[in-house]
């Protein structure tokens, strides 16, 4: 406002000027036309100073001396053209300078309310004054995400030269490290991918922060400060519409200003500035096609505003191929993308200390209490406060609730009940169960303050309400009129002659103001606060209706695997009993026909069985049995029986067995594997003697009772064409192990080193002597030495997964994964003296890289191990169609025609070849993994890597040579 007061007071200067100087002309030019006035003055000012000089003369008063004075430019100019010039120049000048002043501040103002908006987690229902955590890394309030990073869906296979960045593709990256390997060359587009609560919005926010702050746009690879802009996708309603129109929206419905599009347009379309655009939620527009639709529309804006670097957000769940009847939803503009990985233990404990810190530092600090000393007190607090619940968590008991507290926003509600109660839940219902009681009741109790529903009231309103936006309006959002009267509706059922509930205007209020379960959108919308809170409360209504009719649980089949359903169902089969669990089980597998089960519903279905409280296995026993049941459906079930792990179905897996009702070979290995799984269960162990002894019904393969009857498959020898040399090659007979180790049978290794059992002393003080002497001697290979003598005092330390409590990456079934080549290889040792009882050592051990082609491509020479057709999510796991690994037994259609599994994608496999060599300085790896594109899924990939790398996508597979059995 400054510099406008200056150019007007110039430009009113100019025009007194302008005035003077027309006053002169007026005389001049008076004397010429014979005293009449002229009447093109240049001004009302000018005209009435020419009257009052003719009144002068008239009167006979003597002329100024400037009636005399020689002629000057001034003469031929009249005042008119001079002032209109300069009006005409300044007032363009000024109404740009003002337009461009405007569209400063208002960018200025968007900036700032972005910062405001943006710069707080905010948590729903956190006590007076800590439901804003400012996110800022300066003082560690933010904790770093982690990130598995994978290749673009343009993205050629990986080249030798990738190979040597030690397969960089795969390795843990950290925000800022994500952005700036994503936006590289002529690359502008960054997918995100995580699950319910990891925290994929606060990274949006971390970027927009360090975007908006001069000292940190340099953290993102920026080289000057970029423009910022941020959308919920779930806004996004038509996709006609521009994203200009769609920012435009937003900053009117959550900023309350009124942007101009064209003025949006023309930020974005700057070419000297580039802009940072933050996509949240592509998940939470529910419909697949609008989904589809929204990926288009960001490929388009790509191509439309060459400056423009975007980051999309979605649940895992959200993208990719979600059913063979439904359309891709995929990005095809060329983008990099990365997946959140859960909080490590590190990173748990440090962000409890750092929230516990932030709460008690923003309570309220009496008059009376000097601040210094009542900082020192709030932070002993504290500190005190997170040490005890990092002590609990660290519990054996407690290995549940450890993987719980992976997920950052499952960790925030237990540090919320911590530091209120010192209480923390022992499941995921029962933490969100706590944490409403909280929201809706306790916390104004604490506080002694009326609330207007107790907590129990309260669910029975919001849970038909919520179901209702899950299945009607399939969105988080809804109309105010239209939420508050569905609202109405249930609250006049509370209505009794003792108990009048509020309207369904004051309830939604106090949801706002002071449950903070809900948020205003401008004034004619609400939204829930967190999606998984709405979600939750849909599956209590649910139960309900499921108690009520059974026949309801056919809704629930038929959206089964739709990502819009995939969190009600995990809180709804949370809540049911063994009844409504087989009742459940029974009609989803009935719904299995001739084709296969798709992989990608595997995953939750096990989380499914893993989450029901109670299960019961009748159902599927009964179904097993029928003889109408398919193939698919019998793998299904077994899958199942498995997961769920009762005795009791020991009974009907024998008749299965004995009345020869598997449908094809597959399905009677599967049957026979569940039947040994779930012997020592029921107390029952093998008397026998060998490792031949435990036969298959598949010629040739055999069960090793010394690893919980993990089947080899027999491979005839012979030759084929080997793609390292190109040559043909010459491979003996061996057995192969059906799958690649698993969790379960690795958990047994590091079990046996930590074991004080007197039966195992010896060995295991043998089994230490060999180590040594293979450290000693440079048996495996030089590296080896320094490897064990700094974990040899704990050895289950030194070779135990990484990842083994991971929730992802940890499940029983699942291969074991972050285990250094120098641990598979003490695998197999063990394996090896165990069985011999000390003797041999080479009983088993990993496949030469020439073997693992062999066995996976075949004398035919395979270019996958089924074939020669592509790689399809039905086939294998890989290019993070999954997110994660999955169990071994998930990819039937992608076996070797031996019945070898997973011999392409879920993980890399070591094996006991040099990668070079000339050079021997790492060890080869074998068949892709979950992360990786499907060129890397061909027999012939190949990389490698340092042996002590501990990669989430590198796990191993044994072999027995033939002589040896």
């Amino acid at each position: 406002m400054m510099y406008a007061r200056f150019f007007m007071t110039f430009l009113v200067a100019l025009c007194m000027a302008a005035n003077t100087a027309g006053v002169a002309y007026g005389e001049q030019g008076e004397r010429k036309v014979g005293g009449q006035v002229a009447e093109n003055a240049g001004a009302p000012v000018v005209q009435n100073v020419l009257r009052e000089r003719a009144v002068t003369r008239e009167s006979g008063l003597p002329e100024s001396h400037e009636d005399t004075a020689e002629k000057n430019f001034l003469d031929y100019v009249p005042a008119a053209a001079l002032v209109a010039l300069l009006v005409g120049v300044g007032i363009p000048i000024y109404r740009r300078w003002e337009k461009k002043h405007k569209d400063r501040l208002q960018e200025k103002r968007y900036r700032s309310s972005l910062h405001e908006e943006l710069c707080w987690i905010r948590m729903p229902g956190l006590p007076g004054g800590i439901e804003s955590i400012q996110v800022n890394l300066d003082d560690d309030t933010f904790v770093q995400l982690r990130f598995s990073e994978s290749s673009s869906e343009g993205e050629p296979s990986m080249s030798d030269d990738l190979l040597k960045q030690r397969n960089e593709l795969s390795a843990e990256r950290l925000p800022h490290e994500i952005i700036q390997r994503a936006f590289t060359s002529n690359r502008r587009l960054l997918l995100v991918l995580g699950d319910p609560g990891a925290g994929k919005t606060t990274l949006l926010q971390y970027y927009a922060l360090c975007a908006l702050d001069q000292k940190r746009y340099r953290k993102l690879g920026f080289t000057k400060p970029p423009k910022v802009f941020y959308l919920p996708l779930r806004e996004l309603t038509n996709h006609g519409s521009t994203l200009p129109e769609n920012l435009s929206q937003h900053a009117k419905k959550w900023y309350q200003q009124d942007i101009d599009s064209r003025i949006i347009d023309k930020w974005l379309q700057n070419e000297t500035v580039t802009s940072l655009v933050l996509l949240d939620g592509l998940d939470e527009i529910s419909d697949t096609v609008k989904r589809q639709e929204a990926c288009k529309w960001i490929d388009r804006i790509l191509t439309g505003f060459q400056h423009v670097h975007i980051v999309v957000t979605s649940r895992r769940t959200g993208y990719g191929r979600e059913d063979a009847l439904k359309p891709q939803v995929v990005l095809t503009s060329d983008h990099k993308r990365a997946s959140v990985q859960d909080f490590s233990r590190e990173q748990q404990e440090l962000f409890l200390k750092n929230w516990f810190n932030a709460a008690f530092l923003r309570e309220e600090r009496p008059d009376n209490v000097d601040e210094k000393i009542w900082k020192e007190q709030q932070l002993a607090k504290a500190k005190n406060r997170s040490d005890r619940i990092i002590a609990v968590l660290k519990e054996e008991k407690h290995k549940a609730l450890r993987q719980l507290a992976a997920v950052p926003m499952i960790l925030q509600l237990m540090a919320l009940l911590w530091k209120n109660n010192e209480f923390l839940p022992g499941s995921r219902m029962e933490l969100y169960h706590s944490v409403l009681n909280y929201m809706l009741e306790l916390r104004d109790k604490q506080k002694e303050i009326d609330s207007q529903l107790s907590a129990e009231r309260a669910r029975k309103v919001l849970a038909p309400v919520a179901l209702w936006m899950q299945e009607e309006l399939k969105q988080d959002e809804a109309d105010k009129q239209l939420m508050q009267k569905q609202m109405q509706q249930w609250l006049d059922t509370l209505v009794d002659r003792q108990y009048v509930p509020p309207t369904a205007d004051d309830f939604c209020d106090h949801l706002v103001l002071r449950a903070g379960l809900l948020a205003k959108i401008g004034e004619s919308r609400y939204v829930f606060r967190h999606k998984s809170f709405r979600e939750y409360l849909a599956s209590i209504e649910l139960v309900k209706k499921t108690l009520r009719s059974t026949c309801y649980i056919d809704t629930l089949i038929s959206s089964f695997g739709d990502p819009w359903w995939n969190e009600p169902m995990r809180f709804f089969i949370a809540q049911t009993d063994a009844v409504q669990f087989d009742c459940f089980m029974d009609k989803l597998v009935a719904s299995v026909g001739e084709e296969e089960f798709s992989p990608d519903k595997m995953p939750l279905l096990y989380t499914l069985i893993e989450e029901a409280p109670q299960k019961k296995v009748q159902a599927l026993s009964e179904r097993l049995l029928a003889e109408a049941t398919t193939a698919s459906c019998q793998r299904v079930i077994l899958d199942c029986l498995n997961a769920i792990g009762q005795p009791i179905a020991l009974e009907t897996l024998q008749s299965f067995v004995n009345l020869k009702r598997a449908k094809n070979s597959s399905v009677a290995s599967r049957a026979e594997e569940v039947m040994l799984a779930l012997l020592p269960a029921a107390g029952v162990t093998s008397s026998s003697g060998s490792a031949a002894d435990a036969h298959s019904e598949n010629s040739g393969s055999y069960r090793n009772r010394f690893e919980q009857y993990a089947e080899y498959i027999r491979i005839p020898g012979g030759s084929f064409r080997y793609s390292v040399t190109g040559g043909i090659e010459n491979v003996s007979e061996l057995r192969v192990a059906r799958y690649p180790v698993t969790n379960k049978r690795y958990r047994a290794f590091i079990s046996y080193l930590q074991s004080r059992k007197p039966e195992d002393e010896a060995l295991n003080k043998f089994y230490r002597k060999v180590l040594g002497e293979i450290a000693r001697d440079h048996t495996w290979d030089s590296g080896f030495s320094d490897y064990y003598h700094k974990g040899s005092k704990d050895l289950a330390g030194l070779f135990r997964s990484k990842l083994d409590e991971d929730r992802k990456f940890g499940g029983d079934d699942h291969p074991v994964v972050g285990v250094t080549w120098y641990a598979a290889k003490g695998y197999c040792l063990w394996l090896s003296l165990l069985e011999s009882e000390g003797r041999e050592r080479q009983l088993y051990r990993l496949p030469t890289d020439l073997e693992w082609e062999f066995a996976a491509a075949g004398e035919e020479g395979r270019n996958y191990p089924w074939g020669n057709e592509e790689p399809t999510p039905q086939r294998a796991n890989f290019n993070e169609n999954i997110g994660a690994t999955t169990p071994v037994e998930n990819y039937p259609e992608g076996a070797t025609p031996e019945g070898l599994y997973d011999m392409a994608g879920n993980v890399w496999e070591w094996t006991n070849s040099w990668y070079d060599e000339v050079k021997k300085e790492s060890f080869s790896l074998r068949g892709g993994s979950w992360l990786n594109l499907s060129a890397n899924l061909s027999c012939s990939a190949r990389i490698f890597v340092n042996p002590v790398s501990r990669n989430y996508g590198f796990g191993f597979r044994v072999v027995r040579p033939s002589h040896l059995l």
